[in-house]
């Protein structure tokens, strides 16, 4: 999965061009809610695609397009842009990036190491994520979402924040996921966000 500033400046990019969004509390915490599944199953990944409506990994466009169609506020905004990133995000790596695959099979601790120390690197670089991790502190829970409840978007919420305002847990050289890689990944990644967007608002 792509971790937490990925998202964020996925979510930004996008807004930028939506500006409804652009300054939203509310679409900056949907936009890291989805991994809230956490809270319930730890590290226990059996319900992670579901709760990503599909598309953990693999793109399943109609999922977000029915899910935006009856749920329509800025938070879940924000999470149908953190699931379609994700929908993104695996594809890419497994093509782009096979050094992280060297036996067929995902080299988690390489992964991990690359992934939080160059989302640290990005935290360090972006000012505006600061901005970002204020409005999600003060934009309101959810109570009546379909899928998490309130206790467990707000526990995540608890830990992003602990987590993105202190140090790096990982500290080895990056190989792989790099800054530059993520930079294009996040332009890149606006297009098909912007054609779901518009085939569930009815956008031109």
């Amino acid at each position: 999965m792509a971790l937490t500033m990925v998202h964020l400046l996925v979510a930004d990019l996008w807004a930028q061009e939506h500006p409804q969004y652009l300054d939203c509390p509310g679409y900056y915490y949907g936009a890291i809610s989805p991994d809230a599944i956490h809270v319930r199953d730890g590290g226990d990944k059996s319900h992670k695609n579901e709760i990503h409506l599909n598309n953990w990994g693999v793109l399943h466009r109609q999922d977000v397009v029915d899910y935006w169609r009856a749920h329509r506020s800025p938070f879940d905004v924000g999470y149908g842009v953190h699931v379609l990133t994700d929908a993104q995000w695996v594809p890419r790596y497994k093509e782009r990036l096979p050094g992280l695959m060297p036996d067929g099979k995902l080299d988690i601790p390489r992964y991990y190491n690359d992934t939080f120390v160059t989302d640290f690197a990005l935290r360090d670089q972006t000012p505006r994520i600061a901005d970002m991790l204020d409005m999600i502190e003060r934009a309101d829970t959810p109570a009546d979402h379909p899928l998490l409840t309130a206790h467990e978007f707000s526990a995540w919420r608890d830990i992003i924040l602990n987590a993105y305002r202190g140090e790096c847990p990982r500290h080895d050289p990056v190989r792989f996921v790099t800054v530059p890689y993520v930079r294009d990944f996040v332009h890149d990644s606006i297009p098909l966000i912007d054609e779901v967007f518009a085939e569930a608002f009815g956008e031109d």
